[in-house]
């Protein structure tokens, strides 16, 4: 019969989505590998799918807070950055059909058929749905249902999918800011090493321009973020932004055109074969508006509008 992990969503996700948060990302890229393993590529790629789709939104989120550069004045910040992507109802769970399949190698012979063809019907809750409920693995031969085995339940029951990074900054030479996130390597043992990094680079217009009555800026970022062998990511952005400073108040809003990739890989247990399967970005652009209030340290909130909403606050020290 079809073989699946036992009780347990996989943790590891947690540390993908809390990557700069969680210390222990061996033992959760461990389990993550145990689900991947004991499942085949097309209920990875359904039940992951609310994941995979804002992990992108999530990085290009909050990579600035201010569009105000000074021309000769040097500024550095460092904190960090909290986003949280909101996800439909219908992103909880999923269900996946699978015409024409060879039954067999699903633990099932069909009589009198020398192929053994048949359907696969696979649901249940998403990495972010029920987690009492598991899912569900059914075989169908003629509309007859002549198998079935229950899977996995969801890890988190929410409908907002959760990054955690860290982020620096300098700047204040020729209007130009860089800005940086990065973690040191994590060593995940027979799945290589989990790393994260990003950077990117931010212009102002008003060194050009001293009477224009907003900040205004144009920058890009790029970051990768690795789980060992089994996750590679990319994400990148190009945005244009302004900002408007108070004493202790600063508005800002930007516009980005943004594009993001991430391929898993892993051997299924079940037959032994390697697989492996790429999610492109489901968000090309997106409108951002928030605000950044300077008392002590710098509290930013913002919104980020595009095929997904992304919400993103952040702490950040310097001067």
């Amino acid at each position: 019969m079809f073989k699946f992990w036992g009780r347990h969503a996989p943790l590891a996700l947690a540390a993908l989505a809390l990557l700069a948060a969680i210390p222990a990302a061996k033992a959760n890229a461990e389990e993550l590998e145990g689900l991947l393993e004991d499942v085949t590529g097309q209920y990875a790629r359904a039940y992951l799918a609310p994941f995979t789709h804002s992990f992108g939104p999530n990085l290009n989120s909050g990579v600035y807070h201010t569009a105000a550069i000074p021309m000769s004045r040097l500024t550095i910040d460092f904190g960090v950055k909290v986003m949280a992507t909101h996800l439909a109802a219908e992103d909880q769970t999923f269900q996946t059909v699978i015409e024409n399949v060879d039954l067999s190698e699903y633990g099932y012979d069909v009589p009198g058929d020398p192929d053994d063809l048949g359907d696969i019907v696979m649901s249940g809750p998403t990495v972010f749905g029920d987690t009492e409920t598991p899912g569900n693995v059914s075989g169908y031969v003629n509309g007859v249902q002549v198998f079935s085995q229950d899977t996995i339940e969801g890890l988190i029951d929410t409908r907002y999918s959760p990054m955690v990074v860290p982020q620096a900054s300098i700047g204040g030479v020729a209007g130009l800011r860089a800005t940086v996130r990065w973690l040191p390597e994590m060593d995940l043992s027979d799945f290589g090493k989990t790393k994260l990094f990003g950077y990117g680079l931010q212009w102002s217009a008003n060194g050009l321009m001293p009477t224009l009555p907003v900040d205004v800026m144009v920058g890009f970022f790029r970051q990768s973020v690795d789980v060992g062998t089994l996750i590679e990511t990319d994400a990148n952005s190009m945005f244009i932004a302004a900002s408007k400073s108070w004493k202790l108040v600063t508005l800002y809003g930007g516009y980005a055109k943004e594009d993001s990739e991430m391929t898993i890989a892993y051997t299924y247990a079940g037959n032994d074969t390697g697989v492996s399967f790429t999610v492109d970005d489901t968000q090309e652009s997106r409108v951002t508006v928030g605000a950044t209030l300077n008392v002590l340290a710098k509290l930013n909130l913002e919104m980020g509008y595009g095929d997904l909403t992304t919400y993103t606050a952040g702490l950040m020290f310097g001067f």
